[in-house]
């Protein structure tokens, strides 16, 4: 089901990632009714273990949304078990070096075979100093699909303070943008409502954007509206 999706990113067009921020697998169908790209199973920042990704796994498929899944370990032996389950594809965070990006690809390849990998969407995290000295070589990994930007993980490397943007973050952002656009490689980061036209200046076709953010966003419109004084 990601070809679609790799597809959509290769023509320029905004691929819309929605982490679903827990075991919430009702929220598929309506992901799907209104248009998201992929569903973001992350079982490094939330509660979600293997039962539950397994569950959700099966409800993107249901709802005809691939589902990606964030691993909390790229060990090999973690990895194989979200494909043994039938993941659309993998996200491994904190990637620093071309060496962990192709061990990745490695993996993949092993839990799915030649073929089957090539139906995977293979996405690696740049989070640290040490993989935007080494963004180049990451991103000339063959295999990877895309390079997912942790700007929160990115500004506490760099500033002691997780979701700092200073100037030198902001300026390493894009500086990464750059190197992955000269690259041809496919890349994408957090981006708010208000962020989305600086996201797709950058270039970016792989917007990650996590539920709460669509439920913040509605409820503040929810609750103007019931606020709003009656003519």
């Amino acid at each position: 089901m990601t070809s679609a999706v790799k597809q959509k990113m290769a023509r320029g067009e905004v691929a819309t990632v929605i982490n679903l921020a827990g075991n919430n697998p009702d929220l598929l169908d309506t992901l799907a009714r209104w248009g998201a790209d992929v569903a973001f199973v992350d079982c490094e920042r939330t509660a979600i273990g293997l039962d539950a990704a397994s569950d959700l796994i099966r409800a993107a498929r249901a709802a005809r949304v691939p589902a990606v899944v964030r691993s909390w370990s790229r060990a090999p032996e973690v990895l194989v078990q979200y494909f043994d389950r039938k993941a659309d594809g993998i996200v491994v965070p904190h990637i620093d070096s071309a060496e962990e990006a192709a061990s990745v690809v490695q993996v993949v390849r092993y839990a799915c075979g030649e073929a089957g990998a090539r139906d995977k969407l293979v996405v690696v995290q740049i989070e640290t100093p040490a993989a935007v000295a080494a963004v180049d070589e990451i991103a000339a990994v063959p295999g990877i699909d895309v390079v997912l930007l942790g700007p929160n993980d990115l500004s506490y490397e760099m500033t002691g303070i997780r979701g700092n943007m200073t100037a030198e973050v902001e300026r390493t952002m894009e500086h990464l943008a750059a190197r992955l656009r000269a690259a041809g490689r496919a890349f994408g980061m957090p981006a708010r409502l208000e962020q989305v036209a600086r996201f797709r200046a950058m270039g970016a076709t792989f917007l990650y954007y996590p539920v709460e953010w669509l439920v913040e966003r509605a409820m503040q419109e929810l609750l103007r509206e019931t606020a709003r004084p009656l003519a």
